[in-house]
Order: structure tokens, then C-alpha cells, then sequence
């Protein structure tokens, strides 16, 4: 099995590139066929992901967090070679979809070279690929946020300072959202659509989402006052919000959303803007490799 790991060093605010070493002592101790490659700059994954893929290697390795996940996934999407990850990012909540451990680069390691490769849904936004989330409006802007403020805090506090600072100048966007037909017009404070359960350093966001199950679950939430929003954002990280009055929970293939104006919105932490988001589904459409899940 050839494998191409892909290495972000500005991952996790630049320490990433300090589990460089750790990475390859691990996997040349498990004696894997690897070679390991830096990024300089955003796009570079891509292209260095679809190379990789092109000369034949099996498996692409994301080094890095949610965003270098994104772009490995755009570029190996469709040629057939498998996607894994280490995870030595801010958020990594996709690594928990594989069951690979956080905070651990030789226990990464042992699952890129020992783990099982199996399928997983592909999901796509316009003409983005995504492994886990998607999302428009209030957690869009809060991910800009978290990406050009709060990175280096690291982890879930990431988003909880880039949450308290967007919430006082937000405002909705209406929208007409499409889901399998199903149509609703509203101002919400956010629509997302997911491949996990989890986004934004571990807010469980939609708590039953599985990577194989064929369907994008999908969160709507009401534009509530700001007093209600902070009483309630500790239920956003158990996941236990999905029972309030002011949110719907869905399930679709396909998701039609549809913007007064431009809107904001992220993509596995990667942040975009359009009025007009066609968020789809392929069950199975690219395949992982996995440690125990």
C-alpha cells in the first residue's frame, strides 16, 4: 500500500509542523511505503492530493486539521485512492468520524497503516467536496471568526470566544431552504447540513449523523434572541438542542438553500460565500481508512 502524506505546517496555529518527526519515526517503524510532503499555502493540498492520486498511490493522508481534510478530499475525490488522517489541527472533529485518536501522532500512524479501508458518503456543496460539515450563516460567520482571531486558542475555546464575539452584530439572512422537496422559508440564525456528528471543536451539532448512512442530516435553527441563544449554546455542545421548540432536525439526500443576499458559509471549517448553495450527497462515494469506530 503506497500512501502520501500530505502535512499542513500552519495547521494548529503552525505547531504542527513540530509532529512532523514523531510522524515519520512512527510510520517507518511500522515499516509503511509512505512519503511525506509540506503544503506552503492554501490550495496546495489539493493539487498535491490529485498528483498523489494520478502516480497511484492508495491512500492520502490529511496532516493537519478539519480544513486540510477538505482540500485532500477535493483532490483525491473521485480517482479512486482512499482518504485517512492525522490529526494534529484546531478542531479534528472528522478524525473522530474515523476513530482515529487526537493528541497522539504514533497511535494516528498505527491506523493509517494498520487500519481498515472502508466506504464513506461524499458530500458536495456547489462545486466544494466536504468530509463532514457544512453550514450558512450564524456558524459560518463564527468559523470566519474563529479562523482569523482565535485559532491559537485551540480546541473547542476556538469557537466559544469566535461565538461571543459574532453574536452581538449578527443578523439573518432569509432564506428558502429545499430539502427532498420539502420546503421552508424562514430568517434563520443557521442551516447545517452534515456528514458527522460533530463540528467546531465538538459541538454535536447533529448528534445522529453517521458517515455511511446515505443521508445528510440537517439543523435548522430560528433566529432567537441573544439571552436565549447564550442560555441554550451549552446544549449545542452535548447535543441535546435537537429537542428545543426553535430547532428542526431533517434528513434529506439533497439540500436547496437559497439566499436574500450573499451569505457566508463553511465548509469542514473552510469559509466560502454565495447565494445559492446546492448541498448534495453520493452514499459511498470515496472510502476511508478507519481504526476502531
Amino acid at each position: 500500500m503506497r500512501v502520501k502524506v500530505i502535512l499542513n505546517p500552519n495547521a494548529r496555529h503552525g505547531r504542527a509542523a513540530e509532529d512532523e518527526a514523531a510522524a515519520v519515526r512512527a510510520l517507518t517503524d511500522l515499516g509503511a511505503d509512505f512519503d511525506l510532503v509540506r503544503t506552503s499555502c492554501p490550495g496546495d493540498a489539493i493539487a498535491m492530493a490529485r498528483a498523489a492520486a494520478e502516480h497511484g498511490c492508495d491512500v492520502v493522508c490529511a496532516m493537519g486539521g478539519d480544513g486540510t481534510v477538505n482540500e485532500v478530499i477535493n483532490g483525491i475525490a473521485g480517482t479512486g485512492a482512499a482518504l485517512a488522517v492525522i490529526p494534529v489541527g484546531t478542531g479534528n472533529d472528522f478524525a473522530n468520524a474515523l476513530g482515529v485518536p487526537k493528541g497522539d501522532v504514533a497511535a494516528a500512524c498505527r491506523v493509517l497503516a494498520r487500519g481498515q479501508r472502508r466506504p464513506m458518503d461524499l458530500c458536495r456543496v456547489n462545486d466544494r467536496y466536504f468530509a463532514s460539515s457544512f453550514g450558512a450563516g450564524f456558524d459560518a460567520r463564527v468559523t470566519k471568526a474563529a479562523n482569523e482571531r482565535f485559532k491559537r486558542l485551540g480546541g473547542i475555546w476556538t469557537y466559544i470566544f469566535a461565538v461571543i464575539s459574532v453574536i452581538w452584530s449578527f443578523r439573518p439572512n432569509p432564506v428558502r431552504i429545499v430539502a427532498d422537496g420539502r420546503e421552508i422559508s424562514k430568517s434563520p440564525l443557521l442551516v447545517a447540513a452534515t456528514n458527522w456528528k460533530s463540528y467546531g471543536g465538538g459541538m454535536y451539532i447533529c448528534p445522529g449523523a453517521e458517515i455511511d448512512d446515505g443521508m445528510l442530516d440537517v439543523c435548522i435553527v430560528d433566529n432567537v434572541p441573544i439571552l436565549r441563544f447564550l442560555y441554550c449554546f451549552p446544549r449545542v455542545i452535548r447535543g441535546t438542542h435537537v429537542t428545543m421548540p426553535e430547532v428542526q432536525m431533517l434528513r434529506a439526500r439533497s439540500v436547496h438553500i437559497s439566499c436574500s443576499r450573499t451569505e457566508t458559509y463553511h465548509v469542514d471549517g473552510e469559509v466560502f460565500e454565495a447565494a445559492e448553495m446546492e448541498v448534495a450527497l453520493v452514499p459511498g462515494g470515496i472510502d476511508v481508512v478507519v481504526g476502531e469506530v
